[in-house]
């Protein structure tokens, strides 16, 4: 049968989301996890490919698993959480219909980066540190120029398995909560590296080097050349949800 999972991670220990060679990954955890569970090799396909020290709080995967179809999902769900190590939560899991693909049948998926404006100790490892003054009115701008369709090629890194770089944003927004800044995307598609490099800039903005002309610019006229310039640390990006067909009767 068919399974849904609703993910949480820590991204600090991982090697990203996506199986390697080399390293750990959260498809490779939850891929051995499924496989004790059922006895089986088992593929798990996610909603997103998220980078090295990235982490998610609403992630969704789908898998094909070996276990019976009148096991509670309470049961599938503590069984799940007591394969797992403790940096990756499966927060729930539901059986669904055989034409749902975590990733194909996704609408909208949202992130959030922090940014913190002072030295932090306790949520260090989850906020990027920028300590000297920024201007909130012209990130603020710059955020706002995101929502709509457009070319996100000057942001992001080169793929091979995509055949374009146009993504529809949906909601951008650029939250100050006193010494913490929260940059929130939310579209339909993200191309890779695609929130770091518009953050990072958006801070370069912030700090005085980069004009919103030229930040402007970058977005109406896609450069090849100068893929991800500004590209902001891992850490401070968090995979919050992701939206499907109500018809689904997912999160």
């Amino acid at each position: 049968m068919k399974i849904a999972l609703l993910v949480e991670y820590d991204g600090s220990a991982f090697n990203g989301w996506q199986v390697q060679p080399d390293g750990r990954t959260v498809q490779g955890a939850l891929q051995d996890t499924l496989a004790r569970l059922s006895g089986n090799e088992t593929i798990v396909i996610g909603a997103g490919r998220t980078d090295a020290g990235v982490h998610a709080v609403g992630m969704v995967a789908h898998a094909d698993v070996n276990v019976s179809a009148e096991m509670p999902s309470w049961k599938l769900l503590e069984a799940l959480n007591a394969l797992t190590d403790e940096d990756i939560v499966v927060r729930d899991a539901r059986v669904v219909s055989e034409d749902f693909h975590a990733r194909y049948s996704a609408v909208e998926r949202s992130y959030e980066y922090r940014i913190a404006r002072r030295r932090i100790a306790v949520g260090r490892n989850y906020a990027w540190q920028v300590w000297q003054q920024l201007d909130e009115s012209a990130m603020q701008a710059a955020v706002a120029m995101l929502v709509g369709e457009h070319d996100f090629t000057s942001f992001s890194k080169l793929s091979d398995d995509v055949n374009h770089y146009r993504c529809t944003v949906t909601q951008a927004a650029l939250v100050n909560s006193g010494d913490m800044l929260t940059i929130a995307l939310s579209a339909n598609r993200f191309v890779r590296g695609m929130v770091r490099a518009l953050v990072g800039a958006t801070v370069e903005i912030g700090k005085g080097k980069l004009s919103i002309e030229a930040f402007r610019r970058l977005i109406d006229e896609p450069q090849e050349l100068h893929r991800a310039k500004f590209i902001c640390p891992a850490h401070g990006l968090t995979f919050m949800r992701v939206s499907y067909p109500d018809s689904f009767g997912l999160w």
